[in-house]
């Protein structure tokens, strides 16, 4: 009987292991909050992203994305708020995203999202769709429903460009709308930024 259960045990920890042993990748690649890929992990779907729109030239696109006034909601109502926040978003965007898109959290109230096989004309309309239909998101009291907006840089991938470079352009283009006033996206290029609702 001893003999028995020890064998039981046995393999019950060597399953256990084996389960360990396969989550621990994706661990490492996942914020463990909003359960999107981590800053690392997006940074290489975005050299796999730039490989692949190199290959094809069907364009690609990525955005730096900044929920406003995130703050003022850690102020008003604490930080398992600001949580509640994190998760709603990403879950939205999630659901928004088309096959073979990818959204990272990469800092904060910061995500870095990709856009394959799309040039800068829909990648804007793709991006003030989400945010157009951003539902509040639920606070943990159940009671309170939050709106949410966000600003976002969005830049297209030229072919010099690589994972340092086309975050670093998107960033910038994130600061100019900011600097508009928020709830909105600017467009990012080496020259200038442009307003997505100037892009002919």
């Amino acid at each position: 009987m001893t003999v028995g259960t020890d064998i039981s045990a046995l393999k019950h920890n060597e399953k256990s292991l084996h389960q360990a042993h396969e989550a621990a990748p994706l661990a490492s690649r996942t914020d463990p909050l909003t359960e999107l890929p981590n800053r690392r992990y997006i940074l290489e779907l975005l050299d796999e992203a730039l490989l692949a729109d190199r290959l094809s030239g069907t364009g690609l696109c990525a955005a730096i994305i900044d929920i406003d006034r995130f703050k003022d909601i850690n102020d008003t109502y604490g930080h398992d708020a600001d949580d509640a926040v994190l998760r709603h978003f990403a879950q939205v965007c999630r659901e928004r995203l088309r096959p073979g898109d990818h959204i990272g959290r990469i800092g904060g109230e910061e995500f870095l999202m990709l856009l394959a096989d799309v040039r800068l004309n829909e990648a804007a309309r793709l991006l003030d769709g989400i945010r157009a239909g951003l539902p509040p998101a639920t606070l943990p009291d159940q009671a309170t429903r939050q709106p949410i907006a966000f600003s976002a840089g969005l830049t297209e991938a030229l072919l010099q460009d690589d994972q340092s470079s086309i975050p670093h352009r998107a960033d910038r283009a994130l600061y100019a709308a900011k600097a508009e006033g928020r709830r909105c996206t600017r467009i990012g290029f080496d020259r200038a930024l442009t307003p997505a609702a100037h892009i002919p």
